[in-house]
């Protein structure tokens, strides 16, 4: 009894050591929030998501990246036989009767459905939109390559230019290049 007379009387201090509330104030009452328990918590989570699949989902962007509807894309294999294909539409990627909202999740059914078994696709690889990065290997031998395809193309622009005008814009292109080359190797 002597722990409640305790609390009693630390209330009361309490309540005395408030300044008085003016009469011609008016009191607004504050909604008192008592804390959530796990299951309180759990049943907000719950009637929020319920809320949010009702909801009328917001618009989505449709990437500009993407072909426009009705491109039908198709992964084939090394012969140029089909193995699968998608259709573009205005609101995802149509794959076996079902509309995805990414090339990655069709990729995704369309690998299972191959027999592939990897976790993760890249949508945009596996239909061919692009194409995947390629390790360089040898950066010498791939700058080797690079030049003996230039100087093809370089001898070309200078073979069919046939006017005056045409050999000095092949010229002036050639010259520019030459000075970045030059640049490059300053920097060596």
């Amino acid at each position: 009894m002597a722990k409640s007379k305790k609390k009693e009387t630390k209330k009361a201090s309490k309540a005395a050591a408030k300044p008085a509330q003016r009469s011609e104030e008016k009191a607004t009452p504050v909604a008192e929030e008592k804390p959530k328990g796990i299951f309180e918590e759990a049943l907000a989570a719950a009637n929020a998501k319920a809320e949010a699949a009702t909801a009328t989902p917001a618009e989505r962007v449709r990437d500009p990246r993407l072909p426009p509807p009705g491109t039908v894309l198709q992964k084939k294999d090394r012969q140029g036989a089909i193995r699968c294909e998608c259709t573009i539409e205005e609101n995802g990627i149509r794959y076996a009767g079902a509309v995805y909202r990414s090339l990655s999740a069709a990729a995704m059914v369309a690998a299972k459905d191959l027999g592939l078994a990897n976790k993760t696709q890249n949508g945009w690889n596996f239909w061919g939109i692009t194409k995947p990065a390629r390790h360089a290997g040898d950066p010498l031998g791939a700058l080797d390559r690079a030049w003996e395809r230039y100087r093809a193309r370089a001898d070309s622009a200078v073979a069919s230019a046939k006017t005056d005008e045409v050999r000095a814009r092949v010229r002036a292109a050639i010259a520019r290049q030459a000075g970045a080359l030059a640049e490059i190797t300053q920097a060596l």
